[in-house]
């Protein structure tokens, strides 16, 4: 069956879901919200929620000041706080984006490994990578150009995680983060520039970590197929009262490697190409934490990401990459009066990617390694000029610093440079059902050619159950140094002269939802100009050239049956199409996610999900050499046994068993290998895995 009949039938599901809620329903309507200003306390709104439902926990630790910034009376399940849309904590369904949320609890319930699996399920997110980066691409609404990870900005707790020599090399993030120590994740699919600048370009995934308000603690190892193995622990403490916490979380993962069987390209000369298996192995160790104390934060987080790749030209030996990372951020935010604020940031960003032995003739290898820093100072001014109209100024100086080095040669030579920002918003609620957005960013990144993007938006409730959005907003995605300085004779030759790629959206959503059910059709477009593209051959450069437009339909649903069973589920239609050609960036245009998870509240818990993938455009320009990609379901089973609650031992722990099986349906997963492409596709997962571990919790 092909991938329109597949999303058909997830379309189909999601409608009924609608209608059957809606006829279950009946005279039930929602109560009105409660007035603006007031702020009931966390014990009300704690009332109506079930055992470890994921918004308690998250209510729980949120404090009246946290609150009292919010302007509506109560976060659910279907309409969680969020806070990247806006710098600041709004209810998604009032948020000026469209925006999803994954939180720990559907990370528990569903099972995952990593970062990168988790974002499999999010709307429109398809994660790939290619032969130089195996899992370093986060691509939203069909947007995949080149595999260096820089059109969907990544924050730590609201603060960005960037790479300024490469751009994008955020694998370290997808496979070392401890997932363990996440609260939620926040997807927001659209242009985020005029907040955060470049990168924010066609989505923003901002990753929020728990705040403990008392003790806690976590252990667990998880073994499976393949050899893999990982261990992690995390462990904090907080008061409610003082505004101190600290928690702090670590992961190792050590894997043997899957069978990764390949045809690489034509080596130069008449040897044909070679095919041969490897073990795609890795080794990933990460550490997050993180310190509050009244208005002051830091966040810090190191990873080293080890694994295997194909090799530059796709051409056999494999080679291993290691990417050491590390992310610090200080902020304070500083009271200046009633409706008034300022909150200072600093955050570095080092990045040390390097291949070793990557360049090599027998007897002289040499290293390959790229260089990363980034020093941001950002200030964020707030004033509530009326209780209406909300404004906020910001502004921004990053530094960077930099290059690459293969032995003595270096293709990125040292750099130095400042880059610079300024940006408002203004938020004006004209009542309770109407608020209106607008604000616009100014940038200067360094001797690149600044710009001015804008955002503008209509949230309207058309009653308690009823939300609409229009949203209009530009991005930009500035150059970096591989694309401006890079110099390797012969091959590849980089354009100081580069301007930042733009894109316009527009949305258009409409939204149902109640305390247990959610039912979201977004409708999206976007015009993509001046794509920094490589052109000519022997030596290759860069230069913009080239428009795109992309648009698609996204269906979201979430429903809570029972406090036993609920279910969540999205579709996405998308099409792109570059110089009359459809489908250039090899993304599939069709992605149906289903998840089905079942609590007995007795401790067993059963997590199914289905991710599918329609067939993706093949390359008019690579050899055929490997497995023709086709559509595919990568389908896990998560089932855990909590022993503590299900013998009622009353230890005051969670002692979880965990059995979990990934790609239960043995499918074949071939990627398009988009970034050369030299060859057609490369193997993107093993068959079915199978993985069972134990987990203790306070």
């Amino acid at each position: 069956m092909d991938g329109a009949f597949h999303a058909r039938v997830w379309g189909i599901v999601l409608a009924l879901g609608l209608g059957l809620q809606g006829i279950s329903l009946g005279q039930n309507i929602a109560p009105a919200p409660m007035p603006n200003s007031a702020v009931p306390p966390a014990q009300a709104k704690l009332a109506d929620a079930k055992p470890g439902d994921a918004e308690a926990a998250a209510l729980a630790e949120l404090d009246l000041e946290t609150l009292s910034k919010v302007r509506v009376a109560q976060p659910t399940l279907t309409d969680p706080i969020v806070e990247a849309v806006s710098k600041a904590p709004e209810k998604a369904s009032e948020a000026p984006g469209i925006v999803d949320v994954i939180t720990a609890k559907d990370i528990e319930e569903f099972g995952a490994k990593n970062l990168y699996e988790v974002l499999q399920r999010a709307t429109s997110v398809y994660m790939t990578g290619s032969f130089l980066w195996r899992r370093n691409m986060a691509s939203i609404r069909g947007n995949l150009m080149k595999h260096e990870d820089n059109h969907v900005l990544l924050l730590i707790n609201g603060r960005p995680f960037r790479d300024i020599t490469a751009g994008g090399v955020n694998l370290s993030l997808y496979s070392a983060f401890p997932i363990q120590t996440i609260e939620r994740i926040e997807v927001m699919r659209g242009p985020g520039s005029v907040l955060y600048g470049t990168n924010a370009f066609t989505g923003v995934i901002n990753v929020v970590t728990k705040n403990p308000t008392e003790p806690t603690g976590q252990a667990s190892a998880l073994a499976g197929s393949y050899g893999w193995q990982s261990y992690s622990l995390a462990a904090g403490n907080g008061n409610k009262d003082t505004g101190k916490s600290f928690y702090a979380g670590a992961t190792y993962i050590r894997h043997k490697g899957w069978p990764f069987t390949a045809t690489g390209a034509d080596p130069p000369g008449p040897v044909p190409a070679a095919t041969d298996t490897v073990l795609y192995g890795e080794d990933n160790v990460g550490v997050f934490a993180q310190y509050r104390n009244g208005n002051f934060t830091a966040n810090l987080f190191a990873a080293s990401a080890g694994e295997q790749f194909l090799s530059v030209d796709s051409t056999w030996p494999s080679w291993d990459l290691h990417d050491p990372r590390v992310f610090v951020d200080f902020g304070y935010d500083r009271p200046l009066g009633e409706g008034r604020s300022l909150k200072t940031n600093f955050t570095y960003n080092y990045d040390g990617a390097y291949f070793p032995g990557v360049m090599s003739v027998p007897g002289a290898e040499v290293d390959y390694k790229n260089t990363s820093h980034s020093f941001l100072l950002e200030g964020t001014y707030r004033h509530e000029l009326t209780s209406k109209l909300h404004m906020m100024l910001g502004g921004l100086i990053d530094f960077h610093a930099g290059g690459a080095a293969m032995g003595p040669f270096q293709p990125i030579p040292e750099f130095r440079e400042v880059w610079y920002g300024v940006y408002m918003q203004f938020d004006y609620h004209v009542n309770d059902r109407l608020r209106l957005v607008g604000g616009m960013q100014g940038n200067i990144p360094g001797p690149i050619r600044g710009g001015i993007v804008p955002r503008a938006g209509v949230i309207a409730s058309l009653n308690d159950n009823w939300t609409t959005k229009f949203l209009y907003g530009q991005a930009f995605r500035s150059p970096y140094r591989i694309e401006r300085a890079m110099n390797i004779p012969g091959l590849l030759v980089g354009n100081p002269d580069l301007a930042p790629e733009t894109i316009q959206t527009f949305d258009l959503q409409i939204a149902y939802h109640t305390d247990d059910f959610r039912f979201a059709a977004t409708y999206f477009h976007s015009d993509f100009f001046g794509i920094v593209t490589r052109v000519g051959v022997a030596p290759q450069t860069y230069q913009n050239s080239g428009v795109m437009k992309f648009q698609g339909v996204e269906l979201e649903n979430q429903w809570r049956f029972s406090k036993h069973l609920r279910w969540l589920g999205s579709v996405t239609y998308q099409d792109n199409v570059r110089d009359g050609v459809h489908n250039t960036t090899l993304v599939p245009n069709w992605m149906a996610k289903m998840g089905l998870a079942y609590d007995d509240n007795r401790g067993l818990n059963v997590g199914l999900f289905d991710c599918y993938f329609g067939t993706p455009a093949s390359s008019t320009t690579a050899a055929v050499v490997n497995p023709v990609p086709t559509a595919y379901h990568l389908m896990s089973l998560n089932t855990t046994l909590d022993l503590d609650r299900r013998f009622h031992w009353r230890t005051g722990r969670s002692m979880r068993l965990q059995f979990m099986i990934q790609n239960l349906l043995n499918e074949r997963i071939d990627h398009p290998e988009f970034e050369q492409e030299l060859v057609n596709s490369l193997p993107a997962e093993p068959g079915r895995t199978f993985y069972g571990g134990f987990s203790m919790a306070y």
